[in-house]
């Protein structure tokens, strides 16, 4: 297979072997079948010599830990599969600077609902007498990341109290956390809590009131609420290793029900942000401060930014913040350097109870800061697995660095590889011309969608196709867990995939979804909960690999979830569509792929399942792997004999010109 994906891309495997190669002390708390070399490099790309370098291995997992003096140190995690089969991993380190600082964020926090009452049969994350001890187990992993930074901020979207609170705003979804989640934030390396957000205010003053007090207790700046307008819209005034700092924090509406969520004269609720608030507020802070808005609005699980999200955020710059960030989508949104400045659209989850898929992509966004001028901006790929926030690693980072380098370049934004991370920077004038280059020339492609990163290509850059004897099409994968190599990593609990019906996943040569089904029975496996990122009319196709030891006939459906049906009658009863399947025999691994049409309309979530029964009459164990679900980005496209449009996307696929 090795040798197949060189003749495919030896332009690309050249390009990678032409790193600078420099061998440095690796110590790993387990031995690794191969040890690649990790190049520690400046910004320029001159290898720093006195780098030092910590590699552990930890279930399938590696961390590489970066350090030398007069930098920022570096974590980087990936799977050990990805980390033998790169010769060498290059990763840049920052040089600190007396005025240079390192602010870190985070997206929508909270510790409620299903942390402490989990859907049926999945297990408790939070005891009510144990919050401080199980909140710092869920926040263990992905520390060492926060530990980095000499300032952190998080968005607190949840209100902080005991007992029970009454004073309920009139709206659909409302909750609470506990007041010692300030203190798991805080031990965490968190320093500031957002709080202009549509969750601030859910049970008004009765709310508010502890929930400053905890943040006050654990020594935690904030923003963003208050009980009058003119504290909610005060900013945060830190000083960050002598540095001043102002942090601002707003939501973007009021919201439809009286009395609204927002502070208005005397009255108290999150600081409502817009033009003229922007304007006020920020020409009121002196020139020499750094100053941060957070802007938490737009539509929740879109992929791009509202136009008014887009107009205020690039507004805030306008009138002087010098960086400009948005959560609310619960999605992870692209990128821009505009006049200099980042904004970044939807910094997406960070930790939440979402069983949906696509809010399970998350990130922290670092960014250095050299006085008001900004150095350099990187985002390090989060997988909120089991609502914990972990360092994503395998296909799934693919898919997380993929998506935002998608969703920056049509705002001119490009990101970079680093290591694990990747950088973000203003496109070059030539970025549209300098994509991945996949020239399949005289080989028969399989007719399977093919997963770029087994052709050796990046997340971040674009792929232009040249061929003259076969079409293609490029799409990016729904499910992002369907070759389980994520599920249980760092202790996590899987909430994606049906295992209580008779299968299960299991570890072998690599992970795998195991069926059994008993003598002529039917088992059913799939996805747990429907996904509402989606495209509706889409074309998709699932993509996977299985093996059976006895005859089975399986069948594939997509079930539907209508916007005005319960969850859980959706589940139990949501109209299913017969999308593919097969009898199969007693065999080895063999390919599937299935292709269909997203719903059209009325649609709020979809999810698939696979039903396997029994036809041998004695039973069969049946083993799934490598699945996608393709949603296409582009439809087929014919080849030529120059390389075609660049496009962005998780997985090829190839069909010969007709």
């Amino acid at each position: 297979m090795k040798d197949e994906q060189n003749q495919w891309h030896d332009t690309v495997m050249r390009a990678i072997q032409l790193l600078i190669i420099c061998v440095l002390p690796i110590a790993a708390a387990a031995v690794l079948a191969a040890e690649p070399v990790v190049v520690v490099v400046d910004e320029s790309g001159a290898v720093i010599e006195s780098a030092s370098v910590d590699v552990s291995l930890r279930s399938g997992v590696v961390q590489v830990q970066a350090s030398a003096g007069g930098y920022y140190d570096a974590v980087h995690t990936f799977l050990a599969s990805r980390f033998e089969s790169d010769s060498n991993l290059r990763i840049t380190l920052v040089e600190r600077t007396a005025d240079r600082r390192l602010l870190v964020f985070a997206g929508d926090a909270m510790l409620a609902r299903r942390y402490f009452s989990p859907r049926a049969g999945e297990p408790v994350l939070v005891r009510e007498d144990k919050v401080l001890e199980d909140g710092a187990a869920l926040l263990k992993t992905i520390r060492p990341y926060i530990d980095l930074a000499d300032y952190a901020s998080v968005n607190v979207e949840t209100q902080l109290a005991d007992g029970t609170l009454k004073d309920k705003l009139p709206k659909s979804v409302a909750f609470y956390s506990p007041p010692e989640f300030a203190h798991v934030l805080r031990d965490a390396g968190f320093d500031y809590a957002a709080l202009g957000n549509n969750h601030t205010w859910d049970y008004q003053r009765e709310g508010l009131n502890p929930t400053l007090k905890a943040l006050q207790s654990a020594g935690l700046d904030y923003s963003g609420a208050g009980f009058d307008e003119a504290s909610a819209r005060a900013p945060a005034n830190v000083a960050i290793n002598g540095t001043p700092f102002a942090f601002l924090s707003y939501v973007g509406w009021a919201g439809t029900f009286e009395p609204s969520q927002v502070a208005d004269g005397n009255k108290g609720g999150a600081a409502l942000g817009g033009s003229q608030q922007f304007r006020e507020d920020l020409s009121a802070i002196p020139a020499d401060v750094v100053s941060t808005v957070q802007y938490h609005s737009g539509i929740e699980y879109a992929a791009r930014p509202a136009g008014s999200e887009r107009l205020r955020l690039r507004q805030a710059i306008d009138f002087g913040a010098d960086i400009a960030l948005g959560h609310h989508p619960h999605v992870l949104q692209g990128f821009e350097i505009y006049r200099g400045r980042l904004i970044a659209y939807s910094l997406g989850n960070f930790l939440f109870d979402q069983y949906i898929y696509g809010t399970q992509m998350g990130m922290l966004l670092y960014v250095w800061m050299d006085g008001d001028h900004l150095h350099r901006a990187e985002v390090v790929p989060v997988d909120v697995n089991g609502y914990v926030p972990t360092p994503a690693t395998g296909q799934f980072a693919y898919t997380v660095l993929n998506r935002l380098a998608r969703l920056s370049r049509p705002f001119g934004t490009c990101l970079r590889d680093n290591g694990a991370h990747a950088t973000i920077e203003p496109c070059p004038s030539d970025a549209s011309s300098r994509s991945q280059l996949v020239d399949i020339g005289g080989i028969e492609p399989t007719l399977n969608p093919v997963h770029l990163s087994a052709l050796g290509l990046r997340p971040t850059e674009s792929v232009a196709v040249k061929s003259e004897t076969h079409m293609y099409r490029i799409g990016v994968d729904m499910l992002r867990r369907g070759d389980f190599e994520t599920v249980g990593l760092f202790g996590t609990y899987d909430r994606t995939w049906i295992t209580d019906t008779g299968a299960e996943i299991v570890t072998g040569a690599s992970q795998l979804l195991e069926v059994n089904v008993p003598a002529g029975d039917t088992v059913r496996t799939g996805m747990k909960v429907f996904d509402r990122v989606f495209t509706p009319s889409a074309a998709t196709t699932l993509r996977g690999r299985i093996k059976t030891n006895a005859d089975v006939n399986v069948r594939v459906v997509l079930q539907r979830r209508r916007p005005d049906e319960p969850f859980s009658e959706a589940l139990e009863r949501g109209s299913i569509r017969y999308v593919g399947g097969a009898r199969l025999k007693a065999g080895g691994w063999r390919d599937f792929a299935i292709d269909f049409d997203q719903p059209r309309l009325s649609t709020r979530g979809v999810r698939l399942l696979i039903d396997i029964r029994d036809t041998s009459g004695d039973g069969a164990l049946v083993e799934l792997d490598d699945f996608a679900w393709i949603e296409w980005q582009t439809p087929w496209l014919l080849g030529s004999g120059a390389p075609t449009q660049a496009e962005f996307g998780t997985h090829v696929q190839f069909s010969p010109n007709p």
